[in-house]
């Protein structure tokens, strides 16, 4: 059974939720703080945090605060797993634009 994130995040809109995960990692591939990635996403509060809490969860991006006294969090995309889905990502759209 999938959990409610899971749940949330595929129903979402006119876009694809596999586009907007692509776009979010293209976003955090250098490191971005949450409302930047709402703000380049085009997505509203709610929806980023579970768009987020998701790509944690499958481990395709990571969250830092660059001081400890910081609340804010960093978001980095992972090296492995992120940009692997990055790239698998970009061979599909490829071949769908033939």
């Amino acid at each position: 059974m999938k959990n409610y994130t899971e749940q949330s995040v595929m129903g979402w809109g006119n876009r694809g939720w596999v586009e907007i995960i692509e776009t979010i990692l293209e976003v955090c591939e250098s490191g971005a703080l949450k409302t930047h990635i709402m703000y380049k996403c085009n997505l509203n509060s709610k929806q980023i945090s579970q768009y987020l809490q998701f790509l944690e969860n499958h481990k395709l991006i990571e969250s830092m605060t660059d001081d400890p006294f910081s609340k804010r969090a960093i978001f980095r995309t992972t090296p492995d797993l992120g940009r692997k889905y990055m790239e698998a990502y970009k061979r599909l759209a490829a071949i769908f634009k033939h």
